[in-house]
Order: C-alpha cells, then sequence, then structure tokens
C-alpha cells in the first residue's frame, strides 16, 4: 500500500468553500465562539496534515470512518476534513446509545472513530470501497444500527446545487440551525449556506429558552428551518406575534406539517412580507425531492409542489378513482444504494427510479400532494384507513380548539388511537373523538384518544412511532 503520510497541500480544495477559502465573513458561530472562512480554511487544512500522519491510504484503497456529528464547529471542521481527504464517512448523531455505537463499530469495523476533533485509530486494514461512495447517513427511523443510505460526491453537489436554484440564500445570511446535522435536512442547510458563503449559527439553546430568542432577534437571524415538531412548538409560543423584522423565510421538510399549522404559518409570513417554503425530500435522495413555491402555500396547504431542478416524478400504479399512486423520484440526487455491512460498500447496481414509499396525487397544475405512506395503510372494520390522513385530520381538529401539543395517530387491535401530548378537558376530548368518527366515518368504538405527558421523538425531531406503539401495548 502507498502511504500518504506526508502533510497537506497548501492548494487543497475543501468542498463547499474552496470559491471563498479567504473570506473574513463569519461561517460558523455557536454560543461561545465564531470563526471567518479564512479561519475556517486554516482549520481544516491544519486538521487534514495532522489526520494525513495518523491514517494510511491510497487511491484504491480509502479508510472508512465513523464521525459523530455535532452541531458545533469542531464537528463542521472534523467533516470538512474528512471529506476533503475522500474518506468514506459514516455520520452518527453522537446522542446515540452505546449499544448503537458498538452495533455500527461491529457494522462497519472502521479505521477510525472520529468525535470533536480527536481520531482513534482501530486499524490500518483498508477495503476496496465504490469510488463514487462518499457519505453514509442513517435512514430516519433507524432503530439501533440500521442500513444506511450511500450518497456520492455527485449526488450531494447536485442536491445542493437545486436547493441553491429556489431558495433565496444570500452571503450576508445568518441562519440557526437546530436540526441534527447527522440528518440529512441539517445536513443540507449547512451545505448550502456554506457554498454561497453565508453564516451559519448554532445553539443549544431550545426554542424554549430565552436565549434562543435571542440570538434570533440580535444576530439577526434571517431565516429558520425545522420538522414539523418545531413548527408545532414555535406556534405554542405564539411565534406568529413576534416581531421579526430581520427574518426573511422560513423552510419546512421532514414529513407533513397539519394544513392547519401550514395556513397559520403562510398567512403570518404573508402577512409580515416573509416567504414560507413547504419541502419534500428523504434521505434517499440526498435531502431534497420538492418544493412548493411560497405563492401557492395559502391556496394549496397540503401540496409539496413540483421536483427540483433536474429531478422528476412519477405516480405509479395510481388508483382511476382519486389518481393516488406512489409516488417515484428520479434524479442525480437519488443515493447509489442502501449499506447494511462494509462489504455492501464495494458496489453498487444503478438506480433509476427512487421508490419514495410515498402515497400521492397530482393536480392540474402539476403539483403533488402526498396523502400517506404506503406501510401506514391499515384495515379496520373492513375498511381501508390512512393513518397519515387520519393523523392529519386529528391535528386539525385539536387545532381548532387551539390544542396545539404534539399529537400523532397510530392503529392496532382494529382501532385509530390518536395521541395528545398534553392537556384536554372531558368536554373537549368528547367532542374530539366525536369529530374524528365522523370524519373517518367509523364508529366511537374504532376509535380512541390517549393522553400522554409527551411524546417520543427521534433525534431528528420526527415522531417515534416504533416507541409509541411499544409503550401503548406494553411491548416496550
Amino acid at each position: 500500500m502507498k502511504s500518504m503520510n506526508q502533510k497537506a497541500s497548501p492548494n487543497l480544495d475543501i468542498p463547499f468553500i474552496a470559491s471563498h477559502y479567504d473570506s473574513n465573513t463569519v461561517a460558523l458561530q455557536d454560543d461561545r465562539d465564531s470563526v471567518t472562512y479564512r479561519e475556517l480554511t486554516k482549520a481544516v487544512k491544519y486538521r487534514t496534515s495532522e489526520w494525513q500522519n495518523i491514517i494510511d491510504q491510497d487511491e484504491q484503497q480509502r479508510p472508512v470512518v465513523i464521525l459523530f456529528f455535532d452541531n458545533s464547529i469542531t464537528s463542521v471542521v472534523d467533516y470538512l476534513s474528512a471529506l476533503t481527504l475522500n474518506y468514506v464517512i459514516v455520520l452518527l448523531n453522537p446522542s446515540c446509545s452505546s449499544d448503537t455505537r458498538a452495533a455500527y463499530f461491529e457494522q462497519f469495523n472502521p479505521n477510525a472513530v472520529i468525535e470533536n476533533g480527536k481520531v482513534l485509530l482501530s486499524h490500518n486494514e483498508h477495503l476496496f470501497c465504490d469510488p463514487r461512495v462518499s457519505l453514509l447517513l442513517s435512514t430516519s427511523g433507524s432503530m439501533g444500527a440500521g442500513k444506511c443510505v450511500a450518497l456520492s460526491h455527485c449526488n450531494i453537489k447536485a442536491n445542493c446545487e437545486a436547493i441553491l436554484s429556489y431558495l433565496p440564500i444570500l452571503p450576508s445570511d445568518n441562519t440557526l440551525l437546530t436540526l441534527p446535522l447527522s440528518y440529512s435536512y441539517g445536513l443540507s442547510v449547512l451545505h448550502t449556506h456554506l457554498a454561497i458563503g453565508a453564516t451559519v449559527c448554532f445553539t443549544r439553546h431550545s426554542v424554549f429558552d430565552k436565549g434562543f430568542w435571542q440570538i434570533v432577534k440580535h444576530q439577526p437571524i434571517n431565516s429558520l428551518s425545522g420538522v414539523p415538531t418545531f413548527y408545532e412548538m414555535l406556534l405554542r409560543l405564539r411565534f406568529t406575534s413576534m416581531s421579526l423584522p430581520d427574518l426573511r423565510y422560513l423552510t419546512q421538510a421532514g414529513g407533513k406539517l397539519a394544513t392547519a399549522y401550514v395556513t397559520r404559518l403562510a398567512q403570518y409570513t404573508q402577512k409580515t412580507g416573509k416567504a414560507f417554503y413547504v419541502m419534500y425530500g428523504q434521505t434517499e435522495a440526498t435531502a431534497r425531492m420538492a418544493y412548493l413555491s411560497p405563492d401557492k402555500v395559502l391556496v394549496k396547504p397540503g401540496a409539496i409542489g413540483n421536483a427540483i431542478a433536474g429531478g422528476e416524478f412519477k405516480l405509479v400504479n395510481a388508483d382511476s378513482d382519486n389518481g393516488e399512486g406512489e409516488l417515484f423520484y428520479r434524479g442525480e440526487n437519488v443515493m447509489l444504494g442502501y449499506v447494511s455491512t462494509i462489504q455492501d460498500l464495494v458496489t453498487f447496481s444503478e438506480t433509476d427510479w427512487l421508490a419514495t414509499g410515498d402515497l400521492a396525487t397530482q393536480d392540474n397544475d402539476g403539483d403533488y400532494t402526498i396523502t400517506g405512506r404506503t406501510k401506514r395503510i391499515i384495515k379496520i372494520a373492513g375498511e381501508r384507513v390512512n393513518l397519515d390522513l387520519v393523523e392529519q385530520a386529528f391535528i386539525n381538529i385539536l387545532a381548532k380548539y387551539n390544542l396545539l401539543s404534539h399529537a400523532c395517530v397510530v392503529g392496532f387491535d382494529d382501532k385509530v388511537i390518536g395521541v395528545y401530548a398534553g392537556v384536554i378537558s372531558a368536554k373537549h376530548l368528547s367532542e374530539v373523538i366525536e369529530h374524528l368518527s365522523i370524519s373517518l366515518s367509523l364508529p366511537k368504538r374504532n376509535v380512541a384518544i390517549d393522553i400522554v405527558e409527551s411524546l417520543p421523538l427521534l433525534n431528528n425531531g420526527k415522531v417515534d412511532y416504533t416507541s409509541v406503539i411499544q409503550t401503548m401495548t406494553g411491548a416496550g
């Protein structure tokens, strides 16, 4: 094996920031520190030089590393350094359990583990990997060490460019990133802002902390991005009554936000001269597949719009009555494939159309609406029930009573069960069950509501349906 134990070249190109590597604009900022693009470049070059003296590699056999990716300046330096050195990177959330860590170590037998700027070398035995593979991201709903999505440099670049073609990100922008960087949505926010030369801010504060809003108001912050639970929390805090003149736009992805909430946010952004981008994506497509133009959100609050630049959708096995079919997507951002073991990295078969697993319809304007997941269809009282549509109806009914806490819907034992994390009066509880029963055309005996203190969430902020069901059935 040819050793590469030499210092990094001073002309080494760093992904995303090569065109503005010498800028004095702040690239990254957290609660205690900040770095300019010039300082970030120096930090990455220093770290790559250091790592080349620790981890062997050659052009044919690249090291596989596990990188615990925190929302911090140090972690971003780690990430950019690993990309620059063309490692095969398994990105993991540092909050994952010790059992999950051990499972991934066994699954991928990494050459090194990287966390907080430190490298723990395991071994220098290399496996020949497909030259295209760059990142391995855990699938959103994985429990433990599940399968990973393999992404190439081409996938990442194509998706970054497509997102930049519609989001109004400016080099002068500051975004406050609360999404985990180990999650494809959070990673896409980092990529796009670094690529344009903007500033990415991190904070340990939650939206319920005064410190969070001090950053939003005084930084000032120009954009926020979040999954449905993030916006549900903002609405509980009466976000739409806040004066935030510097906030220019919001983006939402990572699941379907209830139409009642989409409408409230769209009304707020329209009234205040801001923009609200409802988006759709999956880790299997690097992050983004579609977006709904802000001028359509109030008219079509349930829609996802159409495919991003360079992408295309089709519906398969569409129902002749309502036009609903399974949504397929293709574009340069579609993954190389799934990886369950290190041997899967050797080669990948071509993926033309990606089966999203989502059901959708298309309107006369060409815009798509997600109607549910193929795996979330159950039979109750002999009727086919789409749990995602029921969940939307449940949350919209709760919103009419101004009950804005987290909620979800699961189904088993011939029942639809709405789970609500909050306080609800007996009168409202009875009325919500009545409304839900009528909207589903199901007898009340097939509808129930369970009140809980809180809903279990995955690291990316999505509802952990597996844990919800385990808790309710006593299997957890």
